[in-house]
């Protein structure tokens, strides 16, 4: 694949992963386990298919010693999980009730 599309990817999965483990971090301090449950599915699937690009892109700039490509993908990573979680916070701020809020028991 290509290295930009791949970036591309790792970008998308990776606003995805970090939303997803912000949510499973805000779960966890719910009153809510169903709610929990899922968020900590989706974190880890997530989580997986991001280490899939990670490992790639790696393994792709060793083999071709095109080392700058790992520089690329780390600042593709930071930037996209930064957003990830500050927009899922933003989100659950204002959607979560119930047994669902932080703090609920």
């Amino acid at each position: 694949m290509n290295f930009w599309l791949t970036m591309l990817g790792l970008g998308a999965v990776s606003i995805v992963q970090n939303a997803a483990f912000t949510a499973v971090s805000r779960s966890r301090n719910s009153g809510d386990v169903r709610h929990h449950f899922k968020w900590a599915i989706a974190s880890n699937g997530v989580w997986f298919i991001a280490q899939l690009f990670i490992w790639s892109t790696v393994w792709r700039a060793v083999e071709t010693g095109n080392w700058w490509q790992i520089a690329v993908g780390g600042v593709v990573y930071v930037a996209s999980t930064t957003f990830g979680s500050v927009w899922m916070m933003a989100r659950m701020l204002k959607t979560e009730t119930g047994k669902q809020k932080v703090g609920a028991r």
